[in-house]
């Protein structure tokens, strides 16, 4: 629920700043701040004790290494948002995005 929570998140800032003429700095870095705690709140470890086994584990990609492969695109993305660098943070925001 996490995962899918920031991932609208990510799409939100990408529209307001692919679709607005004047993007609100300001909200943006903001909501870069969320997505960025949501994220390591999804990637910290979690204690699975001596019975954790093989049957709940899925073989594809987890939720937990697709974050934890955005996550420097995400602070990219911040950076520029700071620093108002529009394109770096569109282009940071997508990398992100298809990293999830």
């Amino acid at each position: 629920m996490l995962y899918d929570s920031t991932k609208v998140l990510i799409r939100g800032m990408l529209r307001d700043m692919e679709t607005i003429e004047t993007v609100h700095w300001d909200d943006q870095v903001e909501l870069g701040r969320e997505c960025l705690y949501e994220m390591h709140q999804m990637t910290r470890p979690q204690y699975k004790g001596w019975r954790a086994d093989a049957k709940g584990h899925s073989s594809g990609v987890t939720e937990f290494v697709r974050a934890t492969r955005a996550i420097p695109f995400v602070k990219s993305m911040v950076s520029a948002i700071r620093r108002k660098d529009h394109a770096t943070a569109v282009t940071s925001g997508r990398a992100a995005l298809a990293e999830m």
